[in-house]
């Protein structure tokens, strides 16, 4: 069974089923048509080359022997997460490549409160850390995104991640311990003080830090199957804010303005487009159930029904007056730290924009993980966004960059019925600004079966349209080079993001190299990140 897997033969790829099945289970090999199909799209990029088979792994030693089996034939091994991405992560490169989904690899190792650290198997998803966490008074600095009910701790660690506690801690890399990750030979190796005989996983320090190769890098050097996350004091106060703002420049110029502060633990500013298919489309007036995790939310029962009622009254309709809205949860650990960080980030607030219902960070603070229907508008639209980072002083420079641009695309996204809206955060000490499309074209089986059918139903006999989504890749490309034109970085690089292109040769070569010590068969997630 040395046959590369661009030549593997029938009775070959069967053998390489059935010592598979050996070796997992025959129920966690999958290989039909309809399975092979749905594993090679992710939300955008269709149709994707099926893979061979796809391994359900129960357990790191499940990943660890797929891995060996997989290497021996000369088959390639993609992982998967939630499926959440957007940028080729998960899909083959090559055909008869093995997926493996780490979705049941999701159980909580070790809660330990006393050393201020979790440690949870990497396909767990981000509720699922959250729950095992609460009652301990602690939690992750970065704690998920919006997807986080379907995305995994694996996924966020592969294709980096920011959202909620992101303006004040970063991204997920700054959350991280360590991990253990199955190398191309099927070995397990672990990276921080976890790595050393006899010592808890509590710190990522002590000799060359392993653990920074295999963040972010959509395992095109390992297969991730569990992480060590660092814990933190959960603050006792928690306020909301919200802001109208007449252009992205006075927007962005406010949220700079708020970092130095250190008192915003996530925030997010968005334009009228985005109200219409993100506020109406994630039902944040989701009736009844609102109004209670609303209620719920409060510091006593009448002060939390009152939150309820405001809410209530105030609906999001007010949202649309402006151009820009930014919403915002500050936190602290005492009330006087929490009332002056409160007055500090509304003075800054008020000098650029003026001050709104704080509607929409209050709601999404009561349920952060819900179903991510924002993967679709709000008629069922397709959605896909772009992003990049920036340092702070830049952030004028690139919002106005980025508004020109989309100026001058103007015509040709009208040409092909694209609806472009923009949304931005701060995320540690650096700028985000992250575009997204919408347009009409087919629901595919992902969507439906993350949403369910019922959610999908009324444009389930949609069409394809490709030739308006490819006018969407089109402006995802030409945004990704006006960014690294600007300097920008992109995290989610994978297959999709320029890399290759935009590295110093001495920094790729030792990235190569690196790839070659790991990898010399180049077999794991082959073309992730340019490496062949």
């Amino acid at each position: 069974m040395a046959a590369t897997a661009e030549r593997l033969q029938p009775d070959a790829a069967a053998q390489f089923l059935a010592a598979l099945a050996q070796q997992i289970g025959a129920e966690n090999v999958l290989s039909d048509a309809a399975s092979r199909t749905y594993y090679a799209n992710d939300i955008f990029w269709q149709p994707g080359i099926e893979p061979l088979a796809i391994a359900l792994a129960n357990s790191a030693e499940d990943v660890a022997a797929t891995v060996g089996l997989a290497s021996r034939a000369g088959i390639a091994i993609v992982p998967r997460g939630g499926g959440m991405s957007y940028t080729k992560g998960y899909l083959p490169e090559r055909a008869g490549s093995v997926v493996i989904d780490a979705r049941k690899l999701n159980r909580i190792v070790e809660v330990n409160a006393a050393d201020m650290y979790v440690t949870v198997e990497a396909g767990c998803t981000w509720a699922e850390v959250n729950e095992a966490i609460e009652g301990t008074g602690l939690r992750t600095g970065y704690w998920g995104p919006l997807s986080g009910m379907k995305a995994t701790v694996g996924g966020a660690l592969s294709q980096n991640s920011a959202f909620f506690g992101s303006a004040r801690h970063g991204t997920v890399a700054e959350a991280v311990l360590g991990v253990t990750v199955v190398l191309a030979d099927g070995s397990l190796v672990t990276t921080g003080s976890g790595g050393r005989k006899g010592t808890k996983p509590f710190t990522r320090e002590g000799g060359p830090d392993l653990t920074g190769l295999f963040l972010g890098d959509n395992g095109a050097l390992g297969v991730k199957v569990s992480a060590t996350l660092r814990l933190y004091p959960r603050p006792a106060e928690v306020g909301h804010l919200s802001f109208g703002f007449k252009s992205l420049q006075d927007m962005a110029a406010a949220q700079v303005a708020m970092v130095p502060l250190r008192a915003v633990s996530e925030g997010f500013g968005i334009d009228r487009t985005k109200v219409e298919h993100s506020a109406s489309v994630n039902k944040l007036m989701d009736g009844v159930k609102t109004l209670g995790n609303v209620a719920r939310a409060g510091s006593s029962l009448m002060a939390g029904l009152k939150e309820a009622a405001k809410v209530a009254t105030a609906g999001t309709a007010f949202l649309k007056e402006h151009a820009f809205t930014l919403h915002l949860v500050v936190e602290g650990h005492s009330k006087p730290e929490f009332d002056h960080a409160m007055a500090e980030v509304r003075a800054v607030g008020k000098r650029f924009g003026t001050e709104i219902e704080n509607t929409v960070p209050k709601v999404m603070r009561s349920k952060p993980f819900g179903l991510p229907r924002g993967m679709l508008g709000k008629d069922g639209e397709r959605w896909v966004p772009i992003h990049g980072v920036f340092p702070l002083s830049a952030a004028a420079e690139v919002c106005a960059a980025n508004d020109a641009y989309f100026a001058g695309r103007a015509a040709f996204m009208a040409e092909h019925g694209i609806l472009y809206s923009v949304m931005s955060m701060t995320v540690g000490n650096e700028f985000f600004l992250e575009p997204a499309f919408y347009w009409l074209d087919e629901i595919t089986p992902l969507h439906a079966r993350t949403l369910g059918d019922d959610v999908v139903r009324p444009w389930a006999d949609r069409p394809g349209n490709p030739v308006a989504r490819a006018a969407v890749a089109d402006l995802r490309r030409g945004t990704q080079e006006l960014y690294a034109g600007l300097g920008g970085v992109s995290w989610q690089v994978a297959r999709d993001y320029p890399f290759r292109d935009v590295l110093k040769p001495e920094t790729f070569a030792l990235l190569s190299a690196v790839k070659r010590a790991v990898d010399p068969q180049g077999l794991m997630n082959p073309g992730s990140l340019g490496l062949s």
